[in-house]
């Protein structure tokens, strides 16, 4: 996914960056699985109280 998203966009020119990408998308995944609106997760996140997921 990283390789796709720099011959995209050029975004991931530094390791920092392509970390945040990798934790954002990892987020976004994991809330997909535990059918989440993905927008929501967003939201909740930048408003300073992150969505976790339950435990099973």
């Amino acid at each position: 996914m990283g390789k796709l998203r720099i011959k995209v966009s050029g975004c991931l020119r530094t390791l920092q960056g392509a970390r945040d990408f990798a934790a954002i998308r990892t987020c976004l995944a994991t809330a997909a699985r535990q059918d989440q609106p993905m927008l929501d997760v967003l939201v909740q996140a930048m408003r300073g109280s992150p969505w976790m997921p339950g435990v099973t």
